[in-house]
């Protein structure tokens, strides 16, 4: 069975963040507890491994390692809600999670997704990715699907490689009926989520995605950068409410 919040609780916190482990191993711990502090419902991860508080809680996590050098992953995490982990056969293994979950008698699907660099190519992966997710992404607003991550992939690249890779993979979500929740909530394009040192532009790595049938329940979408998330990684934290 999914776990339910109770009825009197009528909105719903949702966070991704890039953690950026292979930078901050030592911090991984802090990390957590400043993610924690959010006070969100759900939380996405990526390129992290769990807390050691609560890597055994099979009840409230789903996460994978990539493997071979990567041994951190993407995953999903709730403290307030039981998941049931719905396993995608896929040679992307660790950098996706997918997990139902129910809230204010909702039925959720979220996928925590990693935009996978191989030879410094992340657009031909991410749309290897979206083959292996095609049947779940066919059943967007049956689903009411979450897909949230770095996806180390923003159409500003378009204009420096001279194609429209980028902006094509985004066109492929929306096609499958999936908004982004920056642009539902009408944000300037681009909004920072990533920092290269000594790289001035401001990188919009990092989304959070929807289904269309659900679109109407996002109140905000928002970005944190503060001195406490610079700390622990280069990447911002994305957030999201809905109110039903």
């Amino acid at each position: 069975m999914y776990g339910k919040v109770s009825q009197l609780n009528m909105k719903i916190k949702i966070v991704t963040w890039n953690m950026a482990y292979w930078t901050h191993k030592n911090l991984l711990e802090e990390a957590w507890d400043y993610l924690l502090s959010l006070s969100a419902d759900f939380y996405l991860f990526q390129e992290a491994r769990p807390s050691a508080k609560i890597l055994n809680d099979k009840n409230h996590l789903i996460w994978d390692e990539i493997g071979a050098r990567r041994n951190w992953g993407s995953g999903i995490y709730s403290n307030k809600f039981n998941f049931q982990e719905e396993v995608i056969k896929t040679n992307f293994g660790g950098v996706i999670a997918v997990a139902n979950a129910e809230a204010l008698s909702m039925k959720l699907t979220f996928i925590s997704m990693y935009g996978l660099l191989t030879e410094g190519n992340v657009i031909n992966n991410l749309n290897g990715i979206v083959n292996d997710l095609s049947e779940l992404l066919k059943e967007v607003d049956a689903r009411n699907i979450i897909l949230g991550g770095d996806l180390n992939a923003s159409i500003q690249w378009d204009e420096k490689q001279n194609n429209n890779n980028h902006r094509d993979f985004f066109n492929r979500l929306k096609s499958f009926g999936l908004e982004d929740c920056f642009k539902l909530s009408k944000k300037p394009f681009p909004v920072q989520t990533l920092r290269k040192a000594g790289n001035e532009t401001s990188w919009q790595n990092d989304y959070i995605f929807m289904s269309k049938s659900i679109s109407k329940y996002l109140v905000e979408c928002e970005v944190i950068d503060n001195e406490g998330v610079r700390r622990y990684s280069d990447h911002n934290p994305v957030i999201i409410t809905l109110e039903l």
